[in-house]
């Protein structure tokens, strides 16, 4: 694999080829008697050990995407493993975007203090590489959505070293309530902050699907801002409240079949766990504020809402949250009917909310 080219997104950027790669990132470890390694072992929450006490270390290519490459670093003590996932970047606009995403990691870790996000350790950076090493989540692996056998997108979990394989209709409830509620648990209620963008298609999301409820996290946060125009919210935030549930509505349900194919959208079936993660998190939020609508009440505002009104305030929203350019269109044929399912969706559960 050493003369071996990256894939695409890397082709043009040094490093070339594999080799190259783990090559810059073996010389930035080691440098300075491994000075960067042994710091790592000092920022972990569990008890360091001594990196001179190592049995052996691994550099594992995991994945390249648009802004950076991702690696997995192991550092073995006998039958105790200790596993960092390493992002790298290489060109300055990377390099960038990676040092926005370290100061984020810390901000929201302190912010929140929540455990859907992985703890940033080191950034650190030598000629050619900047690296940022986070906590890497065992056992979660990527999911997207597939066409199964009847030519339906349905929930499918890439495990390394098998196939893939397609989830349970109750695993994959957990997933898209999971997955709401984390995104809903880092929304700043004073200024709409959030975390955006963020992609099923990038893999942003993995699942651990073995533990039950199964354990979903976030491992990327490129951007924390509100989407919201300056001054477009009203005073008891509630405008602002539906904008964001609304839009996380159309976000869950876009993806790229297979991670990396045509645009693809979930069933409405998925619609009920992600007013439920919604709610979930959107109560515990509450209950640290004065200042923020209930759940009810923004379901309420978005259900008395006429059906053009909400098809409306729908393509806003769509609008505000667009992630790749070639969104627009594959939207606005589907919101008409998302419109419909969401309204659907948010009966139900107010009437099981009664009983």
């Amino acid at each position: 694999m050493r003369g071996e080219r990256l894939p695409g997104a890397f082709a043009a950027a040094e490093p070339a080829t594999y080799g190259q790669y783990l090559g810059m990132l073996a010389r930035l470890f080691s440098g300075d008697s491994f000075a960067l390694l042994k710091d790592l072992l000092e920022h972990q929450h569990t008890a360091a050990e001594k990196l001179e006490t190592a049995t052996r270390i691994e550099l594992i290519s995991e994945k390249h995407g648009v802004l950076y490459s991702v690696a997995r670093l192991l550092i073995h003590f006998g039958d105790d493993v200790r596993s960092f996932a390493v992002n790298c970047a290489f060109s300055e606009e990377q390099q960038a975007f990676l040092q926005v995403e370290a100061k984020l990691l810390s901000f929201l870790h302190a912010g929140f203090d929540l455990p859907y996000l992985p703890a940033p350790f080191i950034s650190a950076g030598a000629a050619g590489i900047r690296v940022l090493i986070v906590e890497w989540f065992e056992n979660h692996h990527e999911f997207h959505l597939s066409l199964n056998s009847s030519g339906v997108p349905c929930a499918r979990l890439w495990k390394q070293g098998s196939e893939p394989q397609f989830l349970s209709e109750s695993k994959t409830s957990q997933l898209y309530a999971q997955a709401s509620k984390i995104l809903t648990s880092y929304l700043d209620g004073r200024s709409f902050s959030q975390i955006y963008p963020w992609h099923h298609g990038a893999g942003d999301f993995i699942m651990n699907d073995s533990q039950d409820p199964v354990s979903v996290r976030l491992i990327t946060v490129r951007g924390y801002r509100p989407l919201l125009a300056k001054k477009s919210d009203c005073r008891d935030k509630i405008l602002g409240s539906l904008h964001f549930f609304v839009n996380l509505t159309i976000r869950m349900r876009i993806d790229r079949l297979d991670g990396t194919g045509d645009l693809a959208w979930a069933g409405s079936q998925c619609l009920p766990d992600v007013i439920c993660g919604f709610a979930e998190a959107w109560e515990t939020k509450r209950q640290n504020t004065n200042f923020l609508p209930a759940a009810g009440e923004i379901f309420s505002l978005f259900l008395n809402l006429s059906p053009d009104e909400r098809l409306s305030f729908t393509e806003i929203a769509a609008a505000d949250g667009r992630v790749e350019a070639d969104e627009g269109d594959f939207l606005l044929a589907r919101l008409p009917g998302h419109v419909v399912e969401v309204s659907g969706a948010l009966e139900n559960f107010e009437k099981l909310s009664k009983h």
